[in-house]
Order: structure tokens, then C-alpha cells, then sequence
């Protein structure tokens, strides 16, 4: 199968998922996102595969969300058609009979945090950040999953409140990444552990994970992340808030780069 936004390859039971938009900082369009699901289709229905490493392309971002300037919903409805089908692609990755690592490399920004976290095990190199700053746009995070795996829910609540990055460093800290690495080594590093996994008889590891899925199901996690879903579709489609619509405007007549500028420029201050 032919990929433009996305590069797959498999090797020694491994397979290889990399988000290929290194221009765009890997930023997850429309398209890219139909790869993504079609990528781990394939995995799904390889049994050959046992474990699979997720990262971006080049060492500035494993991805730095979704691509603003490409979505396209315009009512409650589309809206809600978006927001569904992007947490079923996180979820696909929740599903998946395989172990999936997410070797982050530079900036996890807002769905790129999701992405990484919705994986098996989180492997970070020493420059990567986590941010979640959709709350300053008047968003919310796609997948609030944080709470379900850090150690410090008090760090976490900030993080949320305020957008404010949580360096790699202190993510290990949090129980959100299992290993910090040098960037340079973090696809040898990531890769070793995928081989690792793989050496391991496929059916035990499959069950292992469907049994860590259901006890963080029994727990409500997933209904807890549904229910989300829903009340991000609520932020999104709230209108005539004015620093919303200003911002929106900023978007339409001055580009990304003003509206981000707009968005930040005032927690660059201390």
C-alpha cells in the first residue's frame, strides 16, 4: 500500500509507523490520519507482526497535533463526525492485539500527546516536550487520558489548566514515559525494545495486553474518555465567546503563525 503522509515498514516481526510530515512538524491532517488507520489495519491483520513503533519524521516533533489549517468541519454535526472519528483512530491503537511504542522525538503538542499516551509504552528522547495548550484556544484536550496513567494528578490538573509543556524529564517523572533517552538513540532504543517484545511468544502477549485493557475498562476508563469526547464537542461548537471569535479571526486573515503568537505570546511573559 502506497503512503504520502506516512512511512510503514516491517522488519523481524516489527513493524515501523512514522508519521511523515517533517515540513508541518508531522501535524496530523485529514489524509494523514486515513493513513494512520489504514497503517494499523495492516498490523492488525499481519500475524506476523508483534509489536509496532510509532514515531514522527525528522527530530523536531513526534507530531504537533492536528493540522488547523485542515480541518474543515463547519456545524455541531460535522464537528461531532471529527471529533468521533479521530478518538476511533486513537482507539484503534487501544484495541490493537499488539504492543504499540510511541518513540517521541521533540514536541508531543495537544493530539500528539494523545497519540503517544493512548500507546502500550512511551519512550521519550531527552529533548521531547508534552503540551497540551488547547485550552487556550478555547479546545480541550481530544483524549484526557493523563489522569488514567501519571502519579501526580495535582501536576497533571495544572498542565491542563494552564497548556504550560511537561519536559521529558519530568513526564518520566509522572509515570507518563517508561525511558528518557539521548535523541540521537531513541529510535535504537526504541527499536531494541519492540525486538525484545517480539522474541516473546505472540499469543501471551496478546492476552496480556487484552487483560490490561479491560482492568483500566473495569475501572471506567474508556466510558470516562467517551464521555469526553462528547464535552469537547460541546467546547468546540460553543460560539459567540469573544476572545474565541477573535482568535478564530486572527486564523482566517492572518494565518497559523498569528493565531499561535496571539494564542501564547502571553505565557512567554514569566
Amino acid at each position: 500500500m502506497n503512503f504520502d503522509s506516512l512511512i510503514y515498514e516491517k522488519k523481524k516481526h516489527v513493524a515501523l509507523i512514522v508519521l511523515n510530515r517533517p515540513d508541518k512538524l508531522n501535524a496530523l491532517s485529514l489524509g494523514l490520519m486515513e493513513q494512520l488507520r489504514q497503517a494499523l489495519k495492516l498490523v492488525d491483520e499481519d500475524d506476523d507482526i508483534r509489536a509496532v513503533v510509532l514515531t514522527g519524521a525528522g527530530e523536531r516533533a513526534f507530531t504537533s497535533g492536528f493540522d488547523l489549517e485542515d480541518v474543515v468541519a463547519d456545524s455541531t454535526v460535522s464537528w461531532e463526525k471529527l471529533i468521533r472519528q479521530n478518538y476511533d483512530t486513537f482507539m484503534q491503537i487501544w484495541r490493537l492485539n499488539k504492543p504499540v511504542i510511541a518513540a517521541v522525538n521533540g514536541y508531543a503538542v495537544a493530539a500528539g500527546v494523545s497519540l503517544a499516551m493512548i500507546c502500550d509504552i512511551v519512550i521519550a528522547a531527552d529533548n521531547a516536550v508534552f503540551a497540551e495548550p488547547e485550552i487556550r484556544h478555547f479546545s480541550l484536550s481530544p483524549l484526557l487520558i493523563l489522569p488514567w496513567l501519571g502519579n501526580n494528578p495535582k501536576i497533571i490538573n495544572y498542565h491542563y489548566f494552564t497548556g504550560d509543556p511537561i519536559p521529558a524529564a519530568l513526564a518520566k517523572e509522572l509515570g507518563l514515559v517508561a525511558k528518557v533517552v539521548p535523541s540521537a538513540a531513541l529510535q535504537e532504543e526504541a527499536w531494541k525494545m519492540a525486538q525484545r517484545i517480539a522474541k516473546v511468544p505472540p499469543f501471551p502477549v496478546q492476552l496480556t495486553k487484552q487483560s490490561l485493557r479491560r482492568t483500566y475498562e473495569i475501572m471506567g476508563m474508556v466510558n470516562a474518555l467517551d464521555s469526553h469526547r462528547m464535552i469537547d464537542t460541546i467546547a468546540l461548537t460553543t460560539y459567540g465567546l469573544k476572545e474565541k471569535e477573535e482568535l478564530i479571526g486572527i486564523m482566517q486573515t492572518q494565518g497559523l503563525k498569528a493565531f499561535l503568537q496571539a494564542r501564547d505570546g502571553k505565557f512567554k511573559e514569566n
